[in-house]
Parts: C-alpha cells; structure tokens; sequence
C-alpha cells in the first residue's frame, strides 16, 4: 500500500475515534489525540519532500499540552499557556521562511483588509480572555503572553495568505480560522460555560486545523507570491 495512501487511512481512523470519544466518553480523548498527533506526524514524514524536524517539535508539544487539557485544564492552565506559547513560536519560526518569500513589506501589512481582520480578531479574542480574567488569578500573564503570540501567528497565516497564490496557502487560511475558532470555545467551555456540544466542535476543527497546518508545511516549498497589491 502507498504510504500517503496509508497515512491518509491512519488520519480518517483516528478522526473518527477521535469524534466518537468527543461524543460518548471524553476522558478517552487522552487516548484518540495521541493517535491522532501519530497519524499527522506520520502523514507530513512520507508526504514532506523536506523534512523540518521542528514541525515534529510543535505537534508533540501540542500533543502534551492537549493532554493536559483533557485531564484537568485548570489545574495545568499555566503549563498549558506555557506550551502553546512555545507551540506558536514554532510555527512561526516555520512561516518565516514563506513570509521571506513573499515578502515583508510595510505597504502590505499596513493595508485596509489586514488591518480590519487582525483588528477584529484581537478585539474578539481579547474580549473572551476579558470574560474569563476572574478565573485566571496569577496566570493572567502567562495568558496574556499566549493571547499576544496567537495574534501574531494569526497575522503571519493571514499576511502569507494575502500575499501569494491561494492554491498552497488556502490550507494555511483553514488552518489559522480553525484555531481561532478553537481557542475561543476552548476558553469558554473551560473557564466559562461547559457544553457538550462544544467538546465536539472544538475536536473536530483542531483535527482539521492541525491537518492543514501540517498540509501547508508538506507543500511550503510550492508557494508562490502574488504580485497583486491590495488596497
């Protein structure tokens, strides 16, 4: 069997374990995240033409913190914050390489488009860590640094997206909506408000987050600028 073939199996298995844990027994989420974190790992080793180690790196690290997550996600808030801290600069660490290639330049950052969408989601996401500052206590900080981090990645997806051809960077748009989405009822569902409803959500757009993140590494070398200025 092709071993892109086989990861792929591997990813649509542990997808759907990972959907009927979020459903019918959360505690197992340990369980079907791990599988899931091997089935992304082992897909971008046989898909990636380049291997970078560090993509590795920042799906373990999410990995631990995920864990952490599901077995007391108060209790682990700071070590939570901490590493996904460290999850996001890795990432960006990665994007650097793709925001050199399309180019960093003032014009572009400083455009109607990026300004309204970075504006907006900084209002968005600052306003949910608002909601639940009562509950963070001595972690504020950690929260804030993770908040400040987020953001940036956020800008970095969305500055790449902007500034190149949509067919590789589509998955990096996906991927950076997901997260966004994630993260926001995360928070809720953790320090705010429990639903069941969003446990499921938040898996299932994790899983399809981390896939397209990982799909824009194995296809960075592709990306191609786009000589298009926005207004």
């Amino acid at each position: 069997m092709d071993k892109i073939k086989l990861a792929y199996r591997l990813l649509y298995i542990s997808g759907v374990m990972l959907l009927l844990t979020s459903i019918f027994h959360e505690p197992w989420l340990v369980y079907t995240k791990t599988l899931v974190v091997i089935s992304l790992s082992f897909f971008y080793l046989v898909a990636a033409k380049k291997i970078r180690y560090l993509v590795l790196i920042a799906l373990m690290i999410v990995l631990i913190s995920e864990v952490l997550s599901v077995i007391d996600f108060k209790k682990y808030f700071r070590v939570i914050n901490v590493l996904m801290s460290f999850y996001y600069c890795f990432n960006m660490m990665l994007l650097w390489k793709s925001l050199k290639k399309v180019k960093i330049q003032l014009k572009r950052i400083f455009t109607i488009q990026l300004g309204i969408t970075m504006s907006l989601i900084t209002y968005v996401v600052y306003s949910v860590a608002d909601m639940i500052s009562l509950n963070v206590g001595d972690d504020q900080f950690y929260l804030n640094i993770l908040i400040i981090l987020f953001i940036l990645f956020i800008g970095f997806c969305y500055y790449i997206y902007l500034n190149s051809k949509t067919v590789v960077s589509s998955s990096l748009m996906i991927a950076a909506s997901c997260f966004l989405i994630v993260n926001i009822l995360t928070i809720l569902n953790k320090m705010y408000v429990y639903l069941d409803v969003f446990v499921v959500i938040t898996n299932v757009l994790q899983l399809f987050g981390h896939y397209f993140l990982v799909k824009f590494f194995v296809e960075q070398e592709d990306l191609k600028p786009d000589d298009v200025e926005f207004f």
